[in-house]
Protein backbone atom coordinates (compact mmCIF):
# COMPACT_ATOMS: atom_id res chain seq x y z
CA UNK A 1 0.00 0.00 0.00
CA UNK A 2 1.16 3.33 -0.52
CA UNK A 3 1.63 4.34 2.94
CA UNK A 4 3.32 1.46 4.20
CA UNK A 5 5.61 2.01 6.90
CA UNK A 6 9.19 2.91 5.09
CA UNK A 7 11.32 0.77 7.48
CA UNK A 8 10.81 -3.60 6.66
CA UNK A 9 10.86 -6.21 9.00
CA UNK A 10 14.43 -7.41 8.49
CA UNK A 11 15.70 -3.98 8.85
CA UNK A 12 13.50 -3.83 12.12
CA UNK A 13 15.32 -6.98 13.03
CA UNK A 14 18.85 -5.94 12.48
CA UNK A 15 18.08 -2.63 14.49
CA UNK A 16 17.13 -5.04 17.62
CA UNK A 17 19.90 -7.40 17.36
CA UNK A 18 22.25 -4.67 16.85
CA UNK A 19 20.87 -2.96 19.98
CA UNK A 20 20.85 -5.79 22.28
CA UNK A 21 24.30 -6.01 21.29
CA UNK A 22 24.96 -2.41 22.38
CA UNK A 23 23.43 -2.87 25.74
CA UNK A 24 25.58 -6.15 26.08
CA UNK A 25 28.56 -4.62 25.17
CA UNK A 26 27.74 -1.40 27.87
CA UNK A 27 27.30 0.93 25.15
CA UNK A 28 23.66 1.71 25.64
CA UNK A 29 22.61 2.31 28.95
CA UNK A 30 20.20 3.42 31.65
CA UNK A 31 22.04 6.59 32.00
CA UNK A 32 23.17 7.14 28.11
CA UNK A 33 22.74 10.74 27.60
CA UNK A 34 21.19 12.50 24.53
CA UNK A 35 23.82 14.41 23.24
CA UNK A 36 22.20 18.07 22.07
CA UNK A 37 23.73 20.73 20.78
CA UNK A 38 24.43 23.24 23.05
CA UNK A 39 27.86 23.57 26.00
CA UNK A 40 26.56 21.38 28.49
CA UNK A 41 28.32 18.99 25.71
CA UNK A 42 30.29 20.50 23.08
CA UNK A 43 32.66 22.91 24.99
CA UNK A 44 35.01 23.88 21.82
CA UNK A 45 35.69 27.43 21.04
CA UNK A 46 34.96 29.35 17.58
CA UNK A 47 37.72 30.20 15.24
CA UNK A 48 41.34 28.32 14.26
CA UNK A 49 39.95 25.28 12.38
CA UNK A 50 42.50 22.68 14.00
CA UNK A 51 41.77 24.34 17.63
CA UNK A 52 37.89 23.87 17.19
CA UNK A 53 38.34 20.26 15.58
CA UNK A 54 40.99 19.53 18.44
CA UNK A 55 38.78 20.33 21.13
CA UNK A 56 35.55 18.87 19.62
CA UNK A 57 37.80 15.76 19.64
CA UNK A 58 37.90 15.88 23.15
CA UNK A 59 34.39 16.62 23.13
CA UNK A 60 33.03 13.49 21.54
CA UNK A 61 35.93 11.48 23.52
CA UNK A 62 34.51 12.47 26.46
CA UNK A 63 30.86 11.95 25.68
CA UNK A 64 31.82 8.16 23.80
CA UNK A 65 33.34 7.35 27.23
CA UNK A 66 37.06 7.27 25.71
CA UNK A 67 38.47 10.03 27.46
CA UNK A 68 42.13 8.47 27.25
CA UNK A 69 41.83 7.52 23.74
CA UNK A 70 44.87 8.33 21.20
CA UNK A 71 43.81 9.61 18.69
CA UNK A 72 45.47 12.13 16.71
CA UNK A 73 43.82 14.76 14.00
CA UNK A 74 44.66 16.16 10.57
CA UNK A 75 42.65 17.82 7.90
CA UNK A 76 42.11 16.15 4.86
CA UNK A 77 43.89 16.78 2.09
CA UNK A 78 41.19 18.89 -0.19
CA UNK A 79 40.81 21.82 -2.16
CA UNK A 80 39.12 24.82 -0.20
CA UNK A 81 36.02 25.32 -0.96
CA UNK A 82 35.94 28.13 -3.28
CA UNK A 83 38.16 25.94 -5.92
CA UNK A 84 35.85 22.64 -5.78
CA UNK A 85 32.67 22.21 -8.55
CA UNK A 86 30.55 21.67 -5.64
CA UNK A 87 31.85 22.55 -1.99
CA UNK A 88 28.98 20.41 -0.17
CA UNK A 89 28.76 17.58 -2.65
CA UNK A 90 27.32 14.34 -0.78
CA UNK A 91 30.08 12.03 -2.76
CA UNK A 92 33.15 14.08 -1.00
CA UNK A 93 34.79 11.95 1.90
CA UNK A 94 33.61 14.35 5.12
CA UNK A 95 36.13 12.61 7.33
CA UNK A 96 38.27 9.08 7.63
CA UNK A 97 39.89 7.05 10.57
CA UNK A 98 42.54 4.73 10.48
CA UNK A 99 44.51 3.06 12.84
CA UNK A 100 43.37 0.45 15.88
CA UNK A 101 42.17 0.14 19.16
CA UNK A 102 45.54 1.66 20.43
CA UNK A 103 46.51 4.51 18.42
CA UNK A 104 44.42 6.37 14.91
CA UNK A 105 44.48 9.03 12.99
CA UNK A 106 41.23 10.87 12.42
CA UNK A 107 41.01 13.12 9.15
CA UNK A 108 38.20 15.53 8.67
CA UNK A 109 37.21 18.69 6.02
CA UNK A 110 37.94 21.88 7.79
CA UNK A 111 35.39 23.35 5.07
CA UNK A 112 32.36 21.56 6.35
CA UNK A 113 33.47 23.12 9.84
CA UNK A 114 31.88 26.08 8.26
CA UNK A 115 29.18 25.26 5.90
CA UNK A 116 27.74 22.37 7.23
CA UNK A 117 28.68 22.49 11.14
CA UNK A 118 25.53 19.93 12.44
CA UNK A 119 27.26 17.61 9.30
CA UNK A 120 30.52 18.53 10.46
CA UNK A 121 29.63 16.77 13.79
CA UNK A 122 27.84 14.04 12.75
CA UNK A 123 30.89 12.70 11.09
CA UNK A 124 33.20 13.31 13.80
CA UNK A 125 31.01 11.47 16.44
CA UNK A 126 30.38 8.42 13.57
CA UNK A 127 34.47 8.39 12.83
CA UNK A 128 35.12 8.60 16.73
CA UNK A 129 33.20 5.55 16.84
CA UNK A 130 34.83 3.48 15.00
CA UNK A 131 37.60 3.64 17.63
CA UNK A 132 35.12 3.16 20.43
CA UNK A 133 34.06 -0.06 18.39
CA UNK A 134 37.47 -0.90 17.63
CA UNK A 135 38.51 -1.29 21.19
CA UNK A 136 35.74 -4.00 22.22
CA UNK A 137 36.28 -7.92 21.84
CA UNK A 138 34.45 -8.26 18.88
CA UNK A 139 32.56 -5.91 16.35
CA UNK A 140 29.11 -5.66 16.38
CA UNK A 141 26.31 -8.23 14.36
CA UNK A 142 27.36 -8.51 10.73
CA UNK A 143 31.36 -7.75 11.70
CA UNK A 144 33.68 -5.94 9.15
CA UNK A 145 31.26 -5.76 5.91
CA UNK A 146 28.49 -3.89 8.19
CA UNK A 147 30.91 -1.94 9.99
CA UNK A 148 30.07 1.45 8.63
CA UNK A 149 26.16 0.80 8.98
CA UNK A 150 27.08 -0.70 12.07
CA UNK A 151 28.35 2.68 13.36
CA UNK A 152 26.01 5.04 11.97
CA UNK A 153 23.75 2.41 14.22
CA UNK A 154 26.06 2.85 17.14
CA UNK A 155 26.43 6.32 17.01
CA UNK A 156 22.39 6.31 17.92
CA UNK A 157 22.65 4.29 20.68
CA UNK A 158 25.17 6.04 22.39
CA UNK A 159 23.33 8.88 22.72
CA UNK A 160 24.37 10.80 18.94
CA UNK A 161 20.64 10.24 17.37
CA UNK A 162 19.67 13.92 17.13
CA UNK A 163 23.03 14.83 15.39
CA UNK A 164 22.97 11.90 13.00
CA UNK A 165 19.44 12.89 11.87
CA UNK A 166 20.13 16.37 11.75
CA UNK A 167 23.27 16.45 10.23
CA UNK A 168 22.05 13.71 7.59
CA UNK A 169 19.31 16.49 6.86
CA UNK A 170 21.59 19.43 6.94
CA UNK A 171 24.09 18.31 3.97
CA UNK A 172 21.25 15.91 2.10
CA UNK A 173 23.39 13.05 2.17
CA UNK A 174 21.78 10.22 4.13
CA UNK A 175 24.92 8.70 4.80
CA UNK A 176 25.63 4.84 5.36
CA UNK A 177 22.07 4.10 6.90
CA UNK A 178 18.83 5.24 4.93
CA UNK A 179 17.51 8.42 7.09
CA UNK A 180 14.09 6.41 7.67
CA UNK A 181 16.02 3.63 9.40
CA UNK A 182 18.16 6.29 11.29
CA UNK A 183 14.82 7.63 12.46
CA UNK A 184 13.58 4.00 13.53
CA UNK A 185 16.62 3.72 15.52
CA UNK A 186 16.30 7.19 17.03
CA UNK A 187 12.73 6.29 18.20
CA UNK A 188 13.48 2.83 19.67
CA UNK A 189 16.72 4.91 21.60
CA UNK A 190 13.99 7.27 22.72
CA UNK A 191 11.82 4.27 23.47
CA UNK A 192 14.69 2.10 25.38
CA UNK A 193 15.15 5.32 27.52
CA UNK A 194 12.45 6.41 28.51
CA UNK A 195 12.87 9.98 27.59
CA UNK A 196 10.42 12.74 27.24
CA UNK A 197 9.07 11.94 23.22
CA UNK A 198 7.39 15.79 22.87
CA UNK A 199 10.48 17.26 23.96
CA UNK A 200 13.08 15.41 21.97
CA UNK A 201 10.99 15.47 18.70
CA UNK A 202 10.54 19.82 18.97
CA UNK A 203 14.35 19.38 18.87
CA UNK A 204 14.55 18.55 15.08
CA UNK A 205 14.33 20.04 11.66
CA UNK A 206 10.56 19.16 10.65
CA UNK A 207 11.03 16.89 8.36
CA UNK A 208 13.13 14.35 10.81
CA UNK A 209 10.73 14.99 12.97
CA UNK A 210 8.15 13.62 11.27
CA UNK A 211 9.96 10.92 10.45
CA UNK A 212 10.75 10.31 14.39
CA UNK A 213 7.34 11.03 14.95
CA UNK A 214 6.23 8.20 12.21
CA UNK A 215 8.75 5.94 13.74
CA UNK A 216 7.43 6.43 17.67
CA UNK A 217 3.89 5.78 16.75
CA UNK A 218 4.65 2.31 14.95
CA UNK A 219 6.81 1.25 17.31
CA UNK A 220 4.73 2.00 20.48
CA UNK A 221 2.17 -0.16 18.59
CA UNK A 222 4.50 -3.34 18.73
CA UNK A 223 4.07 -4.77 22.18
CA UNK A 224 6.72 -7.23 21.85
CA UNK A 225 9.60 -4.71 20.48
CA UNK A 226 8.34 -1.80 22.74
CA UNK A 227 8.58 -4.75 26.00
CA UNK A 228 12.53 -5.45 24.55
CA UNK A 229 13.40 -1.85 24.31
CA UNK A 230 12.68 -1.09 27.86
CA UNK A 231 14.33 -3.99 28.83
CA UNK A 232 17.74 -2.76 27.27
CA UNK A 233 18.99 0.65 28.92
CA UNK A 234 18.55 -1.00 32.46
CA UNK A 235 21.02 -3.25 31.49
CA UNK A 236 23.71 -1.81 32.30
CA UNK A 237 23.91 1.20 33.85
CA UNK A 238 27.56 1.57 35.26
CA UNK A 239 30.40 0.72 34.62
Amino acid sequence: MFFQYPVSGDTHLWVMEQFEWAADMGLLRADTPLVTLDRSFFTAPSGDAQKTAAALLADFKRILRIPEAQIDLLPLDRLKAEYRYDPTSAVQVAGTWQGDAGTALIRYDPEDMRALPVSFLATMGHEVMHHVLRGLPELPPGGEEAEELSTDLMCICMGLGLLQMAGAEQSGWQGYLRQTTRAHALAAFLLARGMDLKAVTALLPPRSAGLVNKALRHLQKDRESLRRLQELAPKRAEG
